[in-house]
């Protein structure tokens, strides 16, 4: 009996020594810990832990220097700033001065990193339950193999092997708490030399924090509008596509590796943000306008399409491609033909936008003839709109946008 106990001793400190787990002594039979040179505590019987399983510092320690947080300046926090920017956390310039926007940035690299820590420690704690459970099945061999010739040979076995299945308890991984939005030496050493910038490739359909990613370093980089929200859809895929064309790289609308690694480098190419959001056209053989938003690298969005009045054959608007002047009146009078119009906004010297004509600068002195000749040549030269499509080209379009007259 004595050396089937030495057995199951070393059986169970075999397991112990390959899985690294705690050891709860049983006070009412021969305890394991003790046997195996253990103290008899089960709060203190914890075989040292992989440095790894733990995810942060249960504090930030304030004699750190490298602490970042709000209201700090400096070359650090700049070296900080980069660093967010390049990995798609934060938009805004890298000024060194630690604001609001590095404050949200800081949090988004914390909630990427916990999202990679719990992904690890999931596949840590399945490897590890692997591990036990390999070792519990070589143990339990080993103990029916000893009591095979024992008239108590089941019970005794159970019962040695309870202490098994103790001994064999994982460690509960211990995720300590972080200042949200203050960047530890934690965060900042993952940030400068741990930080994977490709995990997976994201393609239409695809959501999280790496789609969130992707789309604030594309909105970082003038390729994306807007709608940094998780979600591949569709302008995620056509500003993908428009980043893989500047960048010399296939356009298929899905961030394989290839383009993941080019764009959360500092060697992509930064894509031409225009100075003014929108270009207008006006067709006179259709008496339209039609104004086009700047979009994934052209102004290709139509965004509005207004019915409007042009010169007439003898007093035509004329034809050509000019630089807008911008606005000039909320309400215009119009000297030679004694009459007013509201929100005048000048195409090319005396030729204007502007809304239909009034015999006063009062509303209630509209023309209606004017309303009724919309989507006809009947004008002197000028571009007549309804009052409210005039007033959206007075508000919206600025001076320089380009405006294409054609036939």
């Amino acid at each position: 009996m004595r050396k089937k106990l030495l057995a199951i001793l070393l059986i169970l400190s075999v397991l112990l020594t390959a899985c690294g787990y705690v050891v709860v002594e049983d006070k009412d039979r021969i305890t394991i810990g003790s046997a195996l040179g253990f103290s008899a505590s089960a709060e203190e019987e914890i075989i040292e832990a992989d440095e790894s399983a733990v995810l942060y510092d249960s504090e930030i320690d304030p004699d750190i220097p490298l602490t970042l947080k709000a209201g700090m300046k400096g070359e650090e926090v700049k070296t900080l700033q980069n660093l967010l920017k390049t990995y798609g956390f934060m938009t805004g310039r890298a000024d060194g001065i630690f604001g609001k926007q590095t404050e949200t940035g800081v949090i988004n690299a914390q909630t990427y990193k916990e999202k990679i820590d719990r992904e690890e420690a999931e596949i840590r704690k399945r490897e590890q339950i692997e591990k036990i459970k390999a070792a519990q099945e070589a143990a339990k061999k080993n103990l029916y193999a000893l009591y095979a010739d024992d008239e108590l040979s089941a019970s005794k076995m159970e019962a040695d092997f309870s202490l098994v299945k103790i001994a064999a308890k994982p460690f509960e991984e211990e995720k300590m708490q972080i200042q949200k939005g203050v960047c530890d030496q934690v965060l900042l050493d993952y940030l400068k030399n741990d930080f994977i910038r490709y995990t997976q490739t994201l393609q239409k359909g695809s959501r999280g924090e790496d789609v969130k990613r992707l789309q604030t370093k594309l909105y970082a980089a003038n390729y994306l509008p807007g709608g940094i929200d998780g979600q591949f859809g569709n302008d995620t895929f056509l500003a993908v596509k428009y980043f893989q064309r500047l960048n010399g790289l296939k356009e298929t609308g899905v961030a394989d590796e290839k383009t993941q690694l080019i764009l959360f480098s500092d060697d992509l190419k930064v894509a031409e943000k225009p100075i003014y959001p929108y270009k207008v056209e006006i067709s006179i053989s259709k008496q339209k306008v039609y104004v086009y938003q700047w979009h994934f690298g052209s102004y290709s969005k139509l965004v509005k399409t207004m019915t409007c009045t042009t010169g007439t054959k003898e007093t035509p608007t004329p034809l050509g491609t000019f630089k807008m002047g911008g606005p000039c009146g909320r309400w215009y009078f119009f000297k030679k033909f004694d009459c007013w119009a509201q929100y005048a906004s000048r195409i090319v010297g005396g030729i204007l936008f502007h809304s239909v004509i009034y015999s006063e600068k009062d509303e209630s002195t509209l023309r209606q003839s004017t309303v009724n000749a919309l989507g006809s040549r009947a004008s002197h030269g000028c571009v007549r709109l309804s009052v409210e499509n005039a007033e959206w080209i007075y508000r919206n379009i600025a001076a320089g946008t380009t405006c294409r007259i054609y036939n």
